[in-house]
């Protein structure tokens, strides 16, 4: 089996707590040309918080 991308195999998925300012912060992160986007979403979902919820694309067994 292959593990999954959503998640990275953890069977856990970190949710933004506010989808909008969550998409605001990654579009501001990413305009800069310097980061990744692994990059931007970890700066993003820190500045606005998140919540671990079961990953629904591997129903929670980290792998696909």
């Amino acid at each position: 089996m292959e593990k999954c991308s959503w998640c990275d195999g953890i069977g856990k998925f970190k949710q933004p707590n506010d989808e909008e300012k969550y998409s605001d912060a990654f579009d501001k992160y990413d305009a800069q040309g310097i980061f990744n986007m692994e990059e931007c979403r970890a700066k993003a979902l820190k500045e606005v918080g998140y919540t671990l919820v079961k990953c629904s694309h591997c129903n929670g067994i980290g792998e696909i």
